[in-house]
């Protein structure tokens, strides 16, 4: 039936705090015109969710990551973006290069799924990545074991993290 055995030992992923964290990293991670790049904010989400597992051994989203070309993207990523666009809480901006813009068009900040430290962490990490190029990111989650040890479109185990040198799970390693 398409169904992998796993998922019926696995918990239900919260779309409404993973929504909540899409906010979180468009308000962070904004540069000078509000907007984040579309792959990068993919990556913070991905990031965000992993350092959570990472330190407490739980996601904190549990929606389910794939790995990609352009690096590990949540399942519900794409389809997410797409019903912000047409509800009106996001806008995209395509620049000439190709690169998508988005930005938030709402002003609602509910953070009512996520715990303090949580938002924390979003922040932490999005004012880490806020200022690098997109590519730098698509090359640190690349180089990381979660997406080294797995086939593309293949789901990323969360606990792959654990094997993940600790300062090399949400910044990269001091040269």
């Amino acid at each position: 039936f398409g169904i992998d055995v796993a998922d019926f030992f696995e918990e239900i992923p919260n779309v409404k705090k993973f929504k909540q964290m899409y906010f979180a990293c468009l308000k962070f991670a904004a540069n000078e015109h509000g907007n984040v790049p579309k792959t990068k904010l993919a990556k913070l989400l991905y990031l965000a969710d992993f350092t959570n597992f990472f330190k407490s051994l739980e996601p904190m989203s549990g929606v389910k990551y794939r790995r990609l070309d352009y690096g590990p993207v949540a399942d519900i990523f794409f389809s997410i973006t797409d019903d912000l666009l047409e509800g009106g809480k996001i806008n995209i901006d395509i620049l000439d290069r190709g690169a998508q813009m988005i930005s938030s068009r709402t002003k609602e900040e509910d953070t009512s799924e996520l715990s303090e430290s949580e938002l924390s962490q979003i922040k932490e990490i999005c004012e880490l990545w806020k200022d690098k190029p997109t590519q730098e990111i698509v090359n640190f989650t690349h180089e990381q074991k979660p997406w080294k040890m797995c086939r593309d479109g293949e789901y990323i185990p969360y606990s792959l993290i654990i094997q993940e040198d600790p300062d090399h799970v949400y910044q990269p390693v001091a040269g």
